[in-house]
């Protein structure tokens, strides 16, 4: 029996002519991998409706095309509802996809991956009920992502070119923050920080390069940290961390937890959620929600 699947693309992406054009190519290259295939342009602030009105009906899966933010958006439905999704990877970094190990460089060859897909169990972050898939990350990162946004409305560029400017922004800029940050339960830590990111899973191995992330299903948040108020050391920590390992960058702190607060006396904390700025009430909660989501991947994967 042939496969169903509800695909959205994110119509917001491009133009209508690139949308269309994607469309077509998404369609066609289901309909080569044998898969009956309802794909549909869908503006982001309709997806939630419309996931739940298709997943009424009894699809296989519903397939997300797109980026992370997509992706983002889409795990929070399907957590909620119990849906069976998949990722067809049409974004700039598709960290998650890439994660899963769908092939992120074809289109045709992503789709075949995706029909002959089993289900598997995937934890998801959660901070303060908002469900997030790669991480959240405060200070540096949601600054520049603000900055970044700005300067593409303002310019009508795209975001590899908005970035390193953006990036120069922050830094000349620094934000610092005070916070205090609970682990597990334990007991409150005072952090002085320009940048935390509390990812799903762990990005490292055991103090190893930076970058990588390690696992989806182990239960865990990596918590980082780098403790400088200096941007040059905090550039030179974070090329430290990537390149040569967390134990070789003196300012950057890692640590795994289950359950991770923290708070701000400013009331609110800005937040880039999977790369989407989002500014949340102090304290932030965040868990790790283990096996929550249901991911279509491919059988060599599991």
């Amino acid at each position: 029996m042939r496969r169903r699947f509800v695909v959205f693309v994110n119509a917001a992406a491009g133009s209508v002519d690139e949308v269309d054009d994607d469309l077509r190519t998404i369609e066609q290259a289901f309909a080569a991998a044998d898969v009956d295939a309802e794909v549909s342009g869908i503006d982001p602030k309709d997806l939630a409706d419309a996931m739940r009105s298709a997943w009424n009906a009894r699809p296989d899966a519903i397939v997300i095309a797109g980026g992370d933010g997509s992706v983002n958006a889409a795990a929070g439905v399907a957590v909620e509802h119990d849906m069976l999704l998949g990722v067809l990877p049409m974004g700039t970094f598709n960290h998650f996809a890439k994660d899963v190990g769908t092939p992120t460089d074809d289109v045709a060859a992503a789709a075949a991956w995706l029909a002959a897909g089993v289900e598997t169990l995937v934890d998801v972050g959660d901070v303060n009920g908002r469900v997030f898939v790669n991480n959240a990350s405060i200070g540096v990162y949601p600054h520049m992502v603000a900055g970044r946004d700005a300067i593409r409305a303002e310019r009508g560029w795209g975001k590899v070119r908005a970035v390193p400017v953006a990036i120069v922004n922050t830094l000349r800029d620094l934000p610092v923050l005070h916070l205090r940050v609970t682990l597990d339960g334990g007991r409150p830590t005072p952090v002085v920080t320009p940048f935390i990111f509390i990812g799903n899973g762990l990005f490292d191995r055991g103090g190893g390069r930076l970058g990588t992330r390690i696992s989806l299903d182990d239960h865990l948040l990596g918590a980082y940290a780098i403790t400088t108020a200096g941007r040059w050391r905090l550039v030179a920590n974070a090329i430290t961390a990537r390149l040569r390992g967390i134990d070789a960058a003196p300012d950057t702190q890692r640590q795994p937890a289950e359950t991770i607060v923290i708070e701000s006396a400013t009331g609110t904390i800005d937040v880039a959620v999977d790369g989407e700025p989002a500014q949340m009430a102090s304290p932030l909660r965040f868990r790790s929600r283990a096996g929550a989501l249901r991911v279509l991947v491919g059988p060599e994967t599991t």
